[in-house]
């Protein structure tokens, strides 16, 4: 089967649909990319990541343990408020 249409561009939606992974759900951030705000959520909390990981009370072996919380918070947060 074909996935190029007539003017030569590859049709990712067809594939998509007739290549499904991961117990039928493909991933291709199509549904993310038109979402407004998300990057800017994310970048604000990188950069709030960052800030604390230059300050003055952050010691060096506290910036791995903090990265997993921070990570299993967001993701926790997530879980509960994405329905």
């Amino acid at each position: 089967m074909s996935y190029i249409e007539k003017s030569g561009k590859f049709n990712h939606q067809k594939w998509a649909r007739e290549n499904i992974f991961l117990e039928n759900q493909v991933l291709t951030e199509e549904y993310v990319e038109i979402m407004d705000g998300v990057d800017e959520g994310l970048q604000l909390i990188k950069d709030a990541f960052v800030d604390w990981k230059k300050g003055p009370m952050t010691e060096r072996e506290d910036i791995k343990p903090a990265q997993k919380e921070l990570l299993d918070y967001v993701n926790g947060w997530l879980k509960k408020n994405i329905k």
